[in-house]
């Protein structure tokens, strides 16, 4: 069919009644979800931890895993202008590389994930998180060649059981990398297993052995600059683990990291808040009225008892709305909860909107934001997780959109 004929079909399905809305495929240039980034909050919480800490303390906001579903390159570019932000944190070389082709000079912490060629370490002037042997003699084997130095910083396994070396090994690895020629040893680091509990003692015996490792390598004469443990929890919640530079992630994104983390920092600086800086929307695809007794979805797993008008939303698990939510989760359309009604499909779901006035084709419908209902703690909770993979797991290639 030419152009001109679907325009006169249009033309004669409205002679006949028929009023569905369609688009001409030239016309459909707007996104069925999107994500909006509030950049005035993303700042604000930022500056809350920033409040938080020494001026001279070095400070590195973690945007790794597309800035924990923010958009990666959009947040990266906000905290590239921040004058209180030293470092972006990252967990692989490809996020900075990402980093570095948008135009962000600001300096890069790799967190240790090697997956695109070391040289791009000394290259694009990045610091690295080293364990590994193969990997410092690689690095320094490069930057010796091309006359450079490579940053490094030493991850300490204390108790998390995850990247980095034990205290003895690390110890000697100290040394290895100090001996290097090709490497300039400006940090070491540790990561805390349960920073986000009341509970301390586990987080003492991680400071402990970690302090302890310091003080060992100081009296050989090597004394790194950078010296990091906290994450967001422990930034807000416990001073001692600050020294001279700190890490904090799922915060800045106005998320805390457990409700213990919260009642623990508000105890200790009440004025202390964060606000939320992610809003996931859609809107209205379709709008149906179905009789009483008509089931909704795949498998027969809702029936509407009376006559509904349900709505068509063109999103589902594959875009991020955990499959988990279905006949239990909620969307705000009009300031209104909507339930999910049915089994979210791969692209698509369905909420019953029969007790919001006014509602029609197009609306804006929000998935996940500020309000109660779709918070992400909220969905968390329904879902059986927490609320870091809530954000994350919306699809990266959903358009991310920074909101002045």
């Amino acid at each position: 069919m030419s152009m001109d004929e679907l325009k006169q079909s249009l033309v004669n399905r409205e002679r006949l009644g028929i009023t569905q809305a369609f688009c001409l495929p030239q016309e459909r240039t707007f996104p069925t979800t999107w994500v909006e980034v509030s950049k005035r909050a993303l700042i604000h919480n930022v500056n809350q931890y920033r409040s938080l800490i020494l001026s001279t303390t070095f400070c590195i906001p973690i945007i790794k895993s597309n800035a924990y579903g923010h958009g990666l390159v959009p947040v990266g570019l906000v905290l590239n202008e921040h004058p209180g932000v030293d470092a972006l944190g990252v967990v692989a070389i490809s996020e900075a590389l990402e980093l570095r082709a948008a135009g962000i000079s600001k300096r890069i912490l790799v967190l240790g994930i090697i997956d695109a060629p070391l040289r791009a370490i000394v290259d694009l002037d990045l610091d690295l998180v080293v364990y590994d042997y193969e990997v410092i003699r690689e690095l320094d084997a490069y930057a010796c060649a091309v006359g450079k130095k490579a940053k490094v910083h030493l991850k300490v396994d204390t108790g998390l059981s995850r990247f980095g070396l034990l205290p003895d090994d690390a110890y000697a690895c100290a040394h290895e990398i100090k001996r290097r020629r090709g490497l300039e040893f400006v940090g070491i680091s540790t990561h805390f297993a349960n920073s986000e509990s009341a509970a301390e003692s586990f987080l003492n015996l991680q400071l402990t052995r970690f302090e302890h490792l310091i003080a060992r390598l100081a009296k050989d004469g090597i004394n790194p600059p950078l010296k990091h443990s906290s994450c967001s929890a422990a930034v807000s919640a416990y001073t001692k683990t600050h020294y001279t530079a700190v890490r904090f992630g799922i915060g800045i994104y106005g998320l805390w990291p457990s409700d213990e983390n919260k009642l623990v920092t508000q105890a200790r600086v009440p004025s202390f808040e964060l606000q939320p800086v992610l809003s996931w929307k859609t809107s209205i695809a379709q709008l149906k009225m179905i009789p009483a007794g008509s089931y909704v979805g795949y498998n027969l797993t809702h029936q509407v008892s009376k006559d509904s008008l349900i709505a068509v939303l063109p999103v589902g698990y594959w875009d991020g709305l955990d499959r988990s939510l279905s006949n239990k989760g909620s969307v705000i359309i009009r300031g209104i909860p909507a339930p999910i009604v049915g089994i979210i499909a791969m692209n698509l779901c369905m909420v019953d909107v029969s007790h919001i006035t006014g509602v029609k084709p197009a609306d804006e419908v929000i998935l996940i934001g500020a309000h109660e209902a779709v918070s992400p703690e909220r969905i968390a909770q329904l879902s059986g997780t927490i609320n870091y993979e809530v954000v994350t797991r919306i699809n990266p290639l959903t358009k991310r959109m920074i909101i002045e």
